[in-house]
This record gives C-alpha cells, sequence and structure tokens, in this order.
C-alpha cells in the first residue's frame, strides 16, 4: 500500500493493519509525538513510562510482554499488527529507535542514496547497532575518503548496485565515481570494524557542513538531533546565519517549527524563552565551537520535496539585526 501522506496514514494504518512500514523519519517522529501527547493527555504518560520500564527488565530475563502491556493501548492505533518499521533518508533520534523497540515494533535504520539503486547500508533484524546505520549490502564496500583525526571523512561506496554513471554526463560521471569504482556520496561518516563487519555512522553531508574561522567542523544533523529531543520542537535546521551588515560574523542558528498545539495546551505563552533555556541545556554539555547563538521560530512548516525531506537551499539564513 502506498499512503496519500502524513495527514491520512493513521486512519490507513487501521484500515490496511500492516505488519511492516517503510518511512522517513517524519513520519516515525511524528508517530512518537503523537502517542506521548495522546498519552499526556489522557493522563496515562506516566502509566506508559512504567510500562516501558517493567517490559525492558523482564525482556533482560527472557520474557516479553509487550504485546499484553501495548497491544491495545498503543499499537492498536496502527491497527495492531505491526512488527518493524524500516527507515531511511535521514537522521532518527536513537530515544525515538528505542522507544518503539520497548513497546514492540523494530526499527531497522538504513542509508541510501538514488545512484546506488538506492540502498548501501541497513541494521538487520537480529544484527543492530545503537547510532550506526548497519553493515553494508551482500557485495557492497564502503570507503572512507581522506578521514580526519577521527576517521571521519566522506563516505564512498562501491557494489553490483552503483549506477553506470549520469546521462549523457561524462564529466559529473567522472567526479562522482572514482577509477577504482567507489562512488562518492557528498555524506559524511565514518566506519567501525567490529568482528570483522564494516559498520557505518553517519555524521552529515557535505554540502550542510558548517566551517568554522578557526577550523573546526560543525555538523548540524548531529545538533539537529540533539534537539529533536527536545519537546514541542515540529521541525528543526540548523545552520550558520548570515548577518545582513557583517558577513564575517559567525552564529549558528537554530530555526525552530513549534508545536503551536502543544503549548497552547501546556499554557506556555513564551515560546521562545521556552526554547532558549532548552538549548541552552545543549549548549551547556557540548564543545565550545558548536554553540547554538541563535533560535529562530517559524510560523508554518519548512518548505519539503515530494519524499517529505525538507529542502534546505529554500531556507532564508539572513538575520535581523540585534
Amino acid at each position: 500500500y502506498i499512503s496519500s501522506g502524513l495527514r491520512y496514514i493513521m486512519d490507513e494504518l487501521k484500515t490496511f493493519k500492516p505488519t511492516h512500514l517503510i518511512l522517513v523519519p517524519l513520519f516515525v517522529e511524528t508517530f512518537y509525538k503523537r502517542i506521548m501527547a495522546a498519552a499526556e493527555k489522557s493522563g496515562k504518560l506516566e502509566t506508559l513510562q512504567k510500562g516501558i520500564k517493567t517490559s525492558n527488565t523482564l525482556r533482560k530475563v527472557g520474557i516479553d510482554m509487550r504485546k499484553s502491556l501495548f497491544g491495545k493501548s498503543v499499537l492498536s492505533n496502527f491497527g495492531g499488527e505491526l512488527k518493524m518499521i524500516i527507515c531511511g533518508g535521514a537522521a532518527l533520534n536513537q530515544n525515538i529507535i528505542d522507544f518503539f523497540e520497548s513497546i514492540g515494533v523494530v526499527i531497522l535504520n538504513g542509508y541510501g542514496i538514488t545512484e546506488c539503486a538506492p540502498l548501501i547500508s541497513c541494521n538487520r533484524n537480529e544484527c543492530r547497532k545503537d547510532g550506526s546505520v548497519g553493515m553494508p549490502i551482500i557485495g557492497g564496500v564502503v570507503k572512507i575518503h581522506e578521514p580526519n583525526e577521527n576517521g571521519e571523512g566522506e563516505i564512498c561506496y562501491r557494489g553490483p548496485n552503483v549506477m553506470l554513471g549520469y546521462f549523457e554526463n561524462e564529466e559529473a560521471t567522472r567526479a562522482a565515481i572514482d577509477e577504482d569504482g567507489f562512488f562518492h556520496t557528498g555524506d559524511i561518516g565514518y566506519v567501525k570494524d567490529i568482528d570483522g563487519d564494516q559498520w557505518l555512522y553517519i555524521t552529515g553531508r557535505i554540502k550542510n557542513l558548517i566551517i568554522l574561522s578557526n577550523g573546526k567542523n560543525v555538523y548540524p544533523e548531529e545538533l539537529e538531533c540533539d534537539i529533536q529531543g527536545i519537546w514541542g520542537v515540529n521541525e528543526v535546521v540548523v545552520y550558520q546565519g548570515v548577518h545582513k551588515n557583517d558577513s564575517d560574523k559567525e552564529v549558528i542558528v537554530a530555526e525552530i517549527y513549534p508545536d503551536y498545539e502543544g503549548f497552547a495546551a501546556k499554557g506556555i505563552e513564551d515560546i521562545r524563552a521556552y526554547f532558549e533555556t532548552e538549548i541552552k541545556k545543549i549548549n551547556d554539555k557540548n564543545v565550545a565551537y558548536k554553540f547554538i547563538g541563535r533560535v529562530k521560530l517559524r510560523t508554518e512548516e519548512f518548505p519539503k520535496n515530494t519524499s517529505r525531506k525538507i529542502t534546505r537551499f529554500k531556507i532564508d539564513k539572513t538575520l535581523d539585526e540585534e
């Protein structure tokens, strides 16, 4: 089944009762927020949290009570048969992956790109690592181009599913596929060799990378993942702001589309002050060069493409002078 979109998906799930879903993170994050909001509104949030804690403890000794504990209260909203979500296209907070695992839905995080038709790596049903997008598919090999001192660099991939080239564009093909047959993805990450297997971790995307005047690199996706964990965030994009009168002034901006309905329900009026307090907590735990210096609020959601990914190039990054 192909969903008609975010507005209709909850009704579709109840109608078609899927066992597996293939989604981008926006849908999974929305599911999570709706579950938590509904639990809080009904006064059952504490019960849900206690149930998860009890379930996780029992599973450590081989007792799985997830269907009994969460079948009617949570999983029935997804049709009652959901077992697995395969997710890719952007970063997904590990806390959300852990939450769904706790209630009985496995999330397999993966990584792909159109030119590789389209899968490069994925976690497996019984073989997963937190924070990783898994191991390359059978026959695929990943290498890191020009890694830094932390082993991070451009992710390059060679495998049976790499494209032959861009149509009638040999120059672009030569730039993308090197002489050894590795496709240069434009994504930044690192590889861990664990028991002879390659485990891939993605840090960010080259075109989104913020390079500060002191030479330090800031990966917006890393900060966005932290900010997504803040209650009240519907969407967030982190970027280097552009000052109209001082192009050399550096400031990292977190532009947030808040959950206005949630704030109204809680009676929180000063949304900016709330987010500035929460962002300060993130700043306090991060190194100084990752400091988020400005919180910018949106009144509407970010522009997106047809696959529901935010189109960053359409965001106005200019800042009003203070």
